[in-house]
């Protein structure tokens, strides 16, 4: 009951609902992607090698154009793509590292509880393993955090490797009343 009545209450404001426009980033012949929506800050480069760093405002299906608040960008134009997400596997290990660092340091401070002269005997590697540790978690996460999408294509124009394609999918109200 509730769902039907969640259906018929979508339907009768469909009108106000709103589109799902955004910049798609995706790797041919993948099922993965990357979903840019208006209000996203993106980092792109143009065909003359500059890169820029804009707030994404708006996007146009019909002209395939990127609107940005002082101009608009044509997406054939846009050279390469970068991303500051951290990568998975960084994350990973850098968050293991993290932790490894912890353990270590509870294990010597119940070490130093449990000796009979506490603090008297501590070896170097107490400090320097768990500090070194935390430095390489934080290293791995600031190396590996930016990466650069090349949208290069072939003699023929078809893209290689990585596609941006902008998306529209509003609903039109008067092709569901027909």
């Amino acid at each position: 009951m509730r769902t039907i009545l969640l259906i018929i209450i979508s339907l009768f404001f469909l009108s106000e609902t709103s589109a799902q426009k955004f910049l798609q980033l995706e790797r041919v012949n993948s099922p993965k992607t990357k979903k840019y929506f208006p209000g996203t800050e993106v980092t792109f480069q143009l065909s003359n090698g500059q890169w820029y760093t804009r707030v994404l405002e708006d996007v146009s299906y019909e002209s395939n154009m990127l609107i940005f608040p002082r101009n608009t960008i044509h997406l054939d134009s846009i050279m390469a793509f970068r991303t500051f997400d951290n990568q998975r596997w960084s994350r990973g290990l850098s968050n293991q590292l993290f932790n490894f660092a912890a353990v270590w340091s509870i294990y010597t401070v119940i070490d130093q509880a449990l000796r009979d002269d506490p603090f008297q005997d501590i070896q170097q590697f107490t400090y320097i393993v768990p500090a070194s540790s935390v430095a390489s978690s934080f290293l791995l996460r600031n190396i590996f955090k930016k990466r650069t999408f090349k949208l290069e294509k072939n003699k023929q124009g078809e893209v290689k490797k990585w596609r941006l394609r902008i998306l529209d999918l509003t609903v039109d109200k008067q092709k569901i009343q027909s």
